[in-house]
């Protein structure tokens, strides 16, 4: 157990001077972050899996990587933009409204006050961990009862030395941050692009296939608006009262009968999954 402390002021002179020199079996949110990517020494963080209790409020993260959290100087951030909205809260922390701060034998948790971080009071913080994972655990009641988020974990190495003054970070995600909500158990899925072929919609005697190609989620605070691709996806159809069976990728290409198929209705559910998050898109097409 880490003991609490007030490292945070100390942490941004630093890097001002710097400048001038385990989670639970259950359905969770899984981001991952390239290995291998971190700069200057600090701590590589390679995955972040975040898991949500609907009825108590309470959110577990866990960060895992390597070198994580190691001394004062190496620390680990996790920053939560508790409304989801990078325009607000602090903006150069991604609008980050609430913040972790993990190191050695330490933590802290503090808030954005509006022009300052401050500490703030908690009851429902637990920190635990090791160089190669890092559990942050507190109830939403204590992030504005948050029940849709965005957030970013940092590895920091600041290393303050005469001859060798060293700034090592890794950033994850790269840019922006990742978005979890409580009803999805992951990101918020707000809409799926999909791909029909033909693309006049389905012909009786003929094959007809649907394809996912892009998945939208919240304002994340990308320097560039970003569109994301479904991990893995399937489909169920019916044509009126009649299942058809499905092939293909997903089995989401159908063979569309040719006798008495024509005028009728078919009815597909797409099922999307991304980084732990399921969407169920219903589609309706009419046989020519």
């Amino acid at each position: 157990m880490f003991e609490h402390v007030r490292p945070r002021a100390v942490v941004a002179v630093l890097l001002a001077a710097g400048a001038l020199a385990a989670v639970p079996a259950a359905s969770a949110g899984t981001y991952t972050d390239p290995s291998g990517d971190a700069s200057g020494g600090s701590g590589d963080v390679t995955a972040v899996n975040v898991v949500g209790n609907k009825s108590t409020g309470q959110l577990v993260f866990q960060i895992t990587g390597s070198n994580l959290a190691t001394s004062s100087q190496n620390v680990l951030f996790l920053d939560i933009d508790a409304d989801a909205n990078p325009a607000t809260g602090n903006v150069f922390d991604g609008g980050a409204e609430y913040s972790f701060y993990v190191d050695g034998d330490s933590y802290d948790f503090v808030r954005w006050s509006g022009s300052d971080w401050v500490e703030t009071a908690n009851t429902t913080v637990r920190v635990t961990g090791n160089s190669s994972s890092n559990t942050i655990t507190v109830n939403r009641s204590e992030l504005g009862n948050t029940s849709d988020f965005n957030f970013s974990a940092t590895a920091l190495l600041v290393a303050l030395t005469p001859d060798n003054p060293q700034l090592g970070v890794d950033l994850a995600p790269d840019d922006g941050a990742y978005n979890y909500s409580l009803d999805a158990n992951g990101p918020q899925i707000d809409s799926v692009d999909v791909k029909a072929t033909p693309a006049g919609g389905p012909k009786a005697g003929k094959r007809f296939s649907v394809l996912p190609t892009a998945l939208h989620l919240p304002p994340d605070g990308r320097s560039k608006p970003a569109t994301f691709s479904a991990e893995s996806y399937s489909c169920t159809a019916k044509l009126g009262a009649k299942k058809l069976a499905g092939s293909g990728t997903g089995g989401c290409t159908f063979a569309i009968p040719k006798k008495n198929a024509r005028g009728k209705k078919l009815s597909v559910q797409l099922t999307v999954n991304y980084e732990g998050a399921t969407k169920i898109v219903p589609l309706s097409y009419r046989v020519h």
